[in-house]
């Protein structure tokens, strides 16, 4: 375990602990949030005050503050987002942006406007394949999508831009420690010639884990290289992710998250992931425009323990062998699936002087080759409590490949129809296959839980429009309105591994709606303004079900529900030595109709959907620190419901950080984080069964050194 001298932590404490900027002074003049540049609204760099969405945006400067340990730490700092970290401070990561917190493919996650997965292959934890901390800049697009980038983009769009092309050589060193026997080790730089620029990055993190059996590593690295070939800007990009992640931090029966939190629950669980992407983007003027050729290439490689199955059952029958089997965990499964992607981003911008406005088209291509196979594990320990402490593998339950092909014109445009009013539409016409092929013989048997559809063919197509307005009311404000329809794909595992479902390949596409308005400003020079409302209504929604008297699960385009909300985000620069920001969200997700066949829970709330959430952050910067900061962060989340009845609460928590950091020199950095400075019992994620708890990071003390050079 990590520790420090008694002096030390006297001074940590003392200076209220935080890694915060380097030499520049917080008393630079506020940046006004109209002037703000977003790439991931329209493909193309536009001020936000003329862009008809909700985007919140992370600089660099931003993630160096924070640090985050987990990409959550920094992105909740963004109106309207609550990203949640899985498995009592590791790696997992569950997401809710205009959606409860949801494990379903609702959510796009992008790597410089490239998907890090293919829509086909969707995983909720897909952001720990991607290296966060290290950024350029994250940016979030809150709301539908899908007209610019296809299926999946209904709660919102999470890119993250990384390797830009440098304007000066320079190296920068991060070594830190904490408590957990947290430690991590990250590097940068860049060297910059003539008309080339070569850069990366590294990060080595390795975590012991404050519970049991909850320690991880993970390496993350990128290289990029930038250069003219002819008429060309070339940006190369390769980045690569491996974890390796002991998982038995599940949840917990009410007794023990109260009372022993650091128990490991189910000792079994096991979650190894490598993610690898090559992407190059070749960029040249073109007919009075600009034409950008982006082939990319992925693979993506995932083996765990589906620690979410595993229940309080012990094998009684085997359910291939006995229909209607009556075991609990008849589920417990192991998981090894992968994907390997090649495609290419085809996008042409115009200026169009008869509309004052932009053009921007394109053509979007996809194909990949994914391999699941799924086995059935029985638990074999002795011990007569709830969770599991050993296992043994019996057979495969699913094993096949998946071959899928996407292909997607859009088209975007912008016209500035007066000197304030500026409006932009869109449309994106998508055409999905699927090619499945199982290895294992198909299975529709009466009453089985594990069924195999037969080998098939699939086709999806889909034509998503938007349509928004912005105004720019004086030099202060801009407004805009917005509505965008979008849509996701049945993934292969809903299609392909059927569970209890009678015929999952007939599943159809998710469709959503949203209406959205919105006001940002800079009511004086030293306050920024951001605010949204939205009313979103997503129909054939894919339902997962599980039977209490068999454990079985399946799928079925059952319901429709509602989703709508505030979001309030405030920026202002107090004096010359403070800063605050402010991010609010209100929002309330209902069931219009959702129904199990068992029970009718139109009408009510949406279970893991707390109405607020806040993140109310104060930095103070004296010139005793000689540009470092002190910051102090509050995190609250209030209740939520657990299940579908609105029977069960999850009260909510409120979370205290404080951060802070000095300046030896212009070149060295000390800082120190505090997290959840009280100490809180709170819940990363909870279950209806049990009902069960994962209990969140405890107190935790982290700090560390930056070296630039």
């Amino acid at each position: 375990m990590f520790t420090l001298t008694s002096r030390a932590r006297l001074l940590f404490s003392i200076a209220a602990l935080a890694n915060l900027p380097t030499a520049q002074s917080l008393a630079a003049e506020q940046v006004s949030i109209l002037e703000t540049m977003t790439v991931t609204a329209t493909r193309e760099d536009v001020r936000l005050a003329d862009t008809a969405a909700s985007v919140g945006i992370l600089t660099e400067q931003t993630l160096t503050d924070v640090n985050p340990m987990h990409a959550a730490d920094a992105l909740n700092r963004i109106a309207g987002v609550n990203v949640v970290q899985l498995g009592s401070g590791g790696t997992g990561v569950a997401a809710a942006i205009r959606q409860p917190v949801s494990y379903n493919p609702v959510y796009l996650y992008l790597e410089n406007g490239v998907p890090t997965r293919s829509p086909g292959f969707f995983n909720h934890n897909a952001l720990y394949e991607v290296n966060v901390t290290q950024a350029d800049s994250v940016e979030i697009f809150k709301g539908p999508g899908s007209a610019l980038y296809g299926s999946d983009a209904i709660g919102g769009l999470v890119n993250v831009i990384t390797g830009r092309t440098a304007t000066e050589s320079r190296a920068k060193l991060n070594a830190e420690g904490g408590e957990h026997g947290w430690k991590r080790a990250q590097l940068k730089g860049a060297l910059v010639e003539d008309n080339h620029s070569v850069g990366g990055s590294l990060a080595v993190t390795d975590s012991d884990g404050w519970r049991e059996h909850t320690a991880y590593q993970r390496t993350d690295a990128n290289l990029n290289w930038s250069t003219k070939v002819g008429s060309f800007d070339v940006v190369t990009l390769l980045t690569g992710s491996v974890l390796d992640n002991e998982s038995g931090g599940t949840g917990l029966l009410e007794q023990d998250y109260r009372n022993n939190p650091e128990k490991a629950g189910n000792l079994i669980g096991y979650r190894d992931v490598s993610a690898y992407r090559l992407t190059s983007q070749w960029q040249a003027e073109l007919g009075g425009g600009e034409i950008t050729v982006t082939p990319f290439a992925r693979q993506n490689n995932l083996e765990y323990i589906a620690t979410w199955t595993l229940n309080t059952g012990r094998e009684a029958c085997k359910p291939w062998q006995t229909p209607n089997c009556q075991l609990d965990s008849q589920d417990a499964h192991i998981n090894q699936n992968g994907h390997g992607s090649v495609g290419m981003q085809l996008k042409y911008k115009h200026d169009v002087d008869a509309l004052k406005g932009l053009l921007v088209t394109g053509l979007d291509t996809d194909f990949s080759h994914g391999d699941t196979t799924q086995t059935y594990i029985t638990r074999t320990d002795s011990d007569p409590g709830s969770y599991w402490l050993s296992y043994q593998k019996e057979q495969d339950i699913y094993d096949y490949q998946v071959d899928f092909i996407a292909l997607a014109p859009y088209l975007h445009l912008e016209s500035q129809i007066t000197q304030s009013l500026r409006i932009s539409a869109g449309l994106r016409y998508d055409q999905i296959s699927y090619d499945y092929h199982t290895d294992l013989s198909p299975n529709n048997t009466e009453g089985s839980i594990h069924k195999r559809p037969e080998d098939t063919q699939l086709s999806y197509n889909h034509t998503s429009p938007k349509l928004g307005l912005t105004w720019q009311i004086n030099d202060h404000y801009s407004s805009y309105m917005a509505y965008r329809h979008a849509f996701r794909i049945p993934t292969e595992g809903q299609l392909f591994r059927s569970g209890a479902t009678l015929d999952s390949t007939a599943l159809a596409p998710v469709q959503a709606d949203s209406f959205e308005m919105g006001l940002r400003g800079t009511p004086t020079e030293w306050l920024n303004i951001d605010t949204s409302i939205y009313h979103m209504i997503l129909q054939d929604e894919i339902i997962s079900l599980t039977d209490n008297s068999t454990g079985a699960r399946y799928y079925s385009n059952a319901g429709k529900t509602q989703h709508q909300g505030v979001e309030i985000a405030l920026d202002a620069s107090l004096g010359h030595h403070w800063q605050a920001g402010l991010a609010y969200t209100y929002a309330l997700h209902t069931y219009v109709d959702w129904q199990d066949g068992k029970n009718d829970y139109s009408g009510l709330e949406q279970p893991d959907a707390p109405k607020h959430i806040g993140n109310l952050w104060l930095q103070y910067h004296p010139s005793w620190l000689r540009g470092g900061r002190i910051e102090a962060e509050w995190r609250h989340q209030s209740p939520s419901f657990i299940d579908e009845a609105n029977t069960l609460t999850y009260e909510g928590h409120d979370l205290f950080n404080l951060r802070a950091s000095f300046n030896l020199s212009e070149d060295l950095q000390l800082y120190a984080n505090l997290l959840n400075l009280t100490d809180a019992r709170f819940s990363e994620s909870d279950a209806k069964w049990g009902p069960t708890y994962t209990p969140g990071r405890p107190r935790t003390l982290i700090a560390g050194i930056n070296y630039t050079f």
